[in-house]
């Protein structure tokens, strides 16, 4: 199978806006006349730290604040990826430029669905964003992201349902695009690589002429990005496209409106993970339990000499006909108006589009007693969302008291119309088992997909923020936010009865209080100590898959007590972070047993808690030269918290959590000599995680390296950089029964320029 990607309809939208502006651009505007020429002094423009490093504490990221607060300024800890970092670094997708912040892990757990992981929270715990707006849940739109799109990634840890709604109890990642240009440039880049790799990458922005004499009070941005993979595994090619663009208009000194849209498709065979070859079992919950050769069971189990086959490494078990596909749009309009010297109004409008079709085989495990691979988990899926929503908020700067004071009030509205569709009923989920090293995968079941349900979710919300300057050098930071949340599940077919007509209609809604509160005091004019108070709150299911089952169950409840460092020493050149935080997760949804009756029913009686330090250093000990370092020490576990065997429960208190390591650390070193020749690289250790809740299933820590060098050509800069160098074999994301494992070592060639 080829993946390929069409056109729809819904990519018009953007490609209006970036033709419109690459025309008007082409156009030649009248030189400027020989007595209008204005000879101005001779200026020296020096890089901004803020763009070379992912310390910028003087930066104001808008992921952290609405109330545009530097970094050293607010109470939590942020991180900011830019697009200047992504092309020293090479990081070419959101997830890995997301890695390189302090204490972040993440990767593609299965098919091509990225996924996060940080302080001890994981999956849906992490909120991805897109200019502040969240289309879904992480494992319901979540999807690849090229980096020469971005303006930057920010990163904020901890709960973060202040500035984002319910869910972020582990943090928020807010991919943010570029704004339109005031100086006309361009940019290109091509690479190649490894398993018929290739990436193309063009941009174009600037001022747009002027109707009249008048300075012109339009600009632009446009980028387009396409990459295509034959992956390393077999039959696990990847074709993406990307285009982005932004329109400016400067109505007046007043009044600015900004429009911004993106459209993004991609199509993947997946890999979903070579099987766990394994000889035996032991079952942990028996005392002296002897090894059994039988089917593994992740609840209970632990393997006896676990391993990939190293002839099978390669090997994909997934059906021949299986795809991914799917088309994501954005869409925002920004307005921006000064009502007064101290009061400014925004808003924006926004509607975000997915669609997705998916037919995959996702499970293939390793039996020990014929000695196959058995395969399960036939799924079509069928997404089809729609959102829309608008945001206002007012900022004051005025005097609290006699005390500088900034105050913002703001409010939402969103609707999100969501379509979900699967196989039908009677379509078979497992499939014939097959050899290791010669699997005869063929064809999966005739069956198309079939809308199942249509959920509509409605919020609006009202939050505000406040930094009030008690002294010269200690500020009070704040905000609180309230959400209504209303859900309606309508039921379109029963895939179990092959009814086609609607039986069932449930509706719940939500009504949480969030917020967060800190003390920063400027102990000196460059360094900030904080401690801060922040909570979140989100469902016990995904809001698109809450069914009636759970409608009795209250929203989850997250809160975090986090104090810190930030500054900078060196006469500014070497900034750090330092921070200690304490997170805690109750009312999980687990499942009991009722001391009358014996009967397993379930309640919200369950915690997940962590704690631990990050530390993070950006330093130019001397000209030509960069170097970061940061490290993540993490101690998570489960409070009162019990898994479901089926015939029983087995509690889980003390246990850590999947996926969490206790150490992740980046190190990352630069210099550039005279002539423009650059040498650049570093390591990424990540620590021990377990696979399951067992802790039985372990996925070993790993070091993985990459360099590169880079050569000044002409007007273009020429890398070659270097992947996995110490050839690691490992795990981004900790499996159970599969273990999908990274690229070996390899090269890749790139070309970028400016003009």
């Amino acid at each position: 199978m080829s993946p390929s990607i069409s056109f729809s309809p819904s990519l018009r939208l953007s490609l209006c806006s970036l033709l419109l502006a690459s025309a008007l651009s082409a156009q030649t505007t009248k030189p400027a006349a020989k007595d209008d020429l204005v000879v101005l002094d001779r200026i020296d423009v020096i890089a901004e730290k803020a763009k070379n490093f992912s310390l910028p504490l003087d930066a104001a990221p808008a992921t952290g604040s609405r109330l545009g607060l530097a970094v050293r300024d607010l109470p939590a800890s942020v991180s900011v990826i830019t697009q200047e970092m992504m092309q020293l670094r090479g990081l070419r997708t959101a997830v890995e430029s997301v890695e390189s912040a302090v204490g972040m892990t993440g990767g593609t757990s299965f098919g091509s669905i990225p996924t996060y992981s940080t302080r001890g929270f994981g999956g849906n715990n992490v909120t991805i964003l897109r200019d502040g707006i969240r289309q879904n849940t992480a494992s319901q739109s979540s999807r690849t992201v090229d980096s020469f799109l971005l303006d930057r990634v920010e990163v904020l840890k901890g709960p973060s349902s202040l500035m984002f709604g319910e869910g972020a109890v582990g943090g928020a990642i807010n991919y943010v695009s570029k704004n339109p240009d005031r100086t006309r440039r361009g940019e290109l880049l091509a690479s190649i690589g490894p398993w018929s790799s290739y990436r193309l990458g063009v941009g174009l922005g600037g001022p747009l002429p002027s109707l009249n004499s008048q300075p012109s009070t339009l600009s632009y941005r446009a980028d387009l990005v396409f990459n295509s993979t034959g992956g390393y595994q077999d039959r696990n090619s990847q074709d993406y496209l990307g285009l982005a663009g932004a329109l400016g208009w400067r109505v007046s000194d007043r009044l600015s409106l900004t429009y911004f849209t993106t459209w993004l498709s991609d199509s993947v065979e997946s890999y979903y993970g070579n099987p766990v070859v394994y000889d035996a079992v032991v079952n942990t919950t028996v005392a002296g339990a002897q090894p059994e050769v039988r089917l593994f069971n992740a609840a209970t189990d632990r393997f006896v000499n676990p391993r990939v086959d190293p002839a099978a490494r390669r090997t994909n078990y997934n059906i021949l006909d299986n795809y991914a596909d799917t088309e994501n749009s954005f869409n925002r309009l920004r307005a921006e108006l000064t009502l007064a010297p101290d009061l400014e109004l925004r808003n924006e409008t926004y509607v975000a589009t997915q669609l997705l079709k998916w037919r995959n085989l996702e499970t293939n495990t390793w039996n020990p007693l014929t000695r196959l691979v058995a395969r399960s988990s036939f799924l079509h899926i069928y997404r089809d969302d729609v959102l829309l929503g608008n945001r206002l908020d007012l900022s004051l700067r005025r005097p609290l008291f006699g005390l500088t004071n900034r105050f913002l009030i703001g409010a939402s509205l969103e609707h999100n119309d969501q379509i979900r569709g699967g196989a039908p009923g009677n379509v078979p989920t497992v499939l014939s088992s097959v050899s290791l090293l010669n699997p005869d995968v063929g064809r999966g079941p005739v069956a198309r997909e079939q809308k199942t349900s249509r959920v509509m979710v409605g919020t609006h919300a009202f939050f505000a923020e406040n930094i009030l300057e008690l002294t010269p050098a200690l500020k009070l930071v704040g905000g609180v936010r309230y959400d209504h949340i209303s859900l309606q599940r309508d039921t379109l077919f029963n895939p179990t009865t092959a009814t086609p007509t609607p039986f069932a209609t449930f509706k719940k809604g939500y009504r949480p209080l969030t917020g967060r509160a800190g003390l920063v005091w400027s102990a000196t004019k460059t360094l900030n100590a904080y401690a801060a108070y922040s909570t979140a709150a989100e469902p016990v299911s995904q809001l698109v898959g809450l069914a009636l089952a759970n409608a009795d169950f209250s929203l989850q409840k997250g809160r975090q007590f986090e104090v810190g460092l930030k500054g900078s020493l060196l006469r500014d050149r070497l900034d750090f972070t330092f921070a200690y935080f304490d997170i805690e997760k109750n009312d999980l949804l687990t499942s009991t047993l009722d001391p009358t009756t014996g009967v397993r029913i379930s309640q919200q009686i369950g915690s997940q808690k962590s704690s631990g330090v990050e530390a993070a250093l950006a330093l130019s000990p001397a000209d030509g030269w960069r170097i970061e370092l940061n490290a993540a020490y993490t101690a998570a576990e489960f409070g009162a918290f019990n898994e479901n065997l089926g015939t029983g429960v087995i509690s889980r208190k003390g246990k850590i959590p999947s996926n969490v390591p206790e150490w992740v650390s980046n190190a990352f070193v630069s210099k550039r000599f005279a002539s423009g020749l650059t040498f650049s690289g570093g390591p990424r250790y990540v620590g021990e995680r377990f696979g399951n809740t067992n802790n039985s299933v372990i996925a070993k820590a790993y070091t993985a390296l990459d360099a590169a060098v880079s050569y000044p050509w002409h007007r273009a800069t020429i890398t070659l950089r270097g992947r996995n160098l110490l050839d690691a074999d490992y795990e981004p994301v900790a499996g159970t029964t599969m273990r999908r494992l990274a690229d070996p070592i390899s090269a890749e060639l790139s070309l970028r320029t400016s003009f």
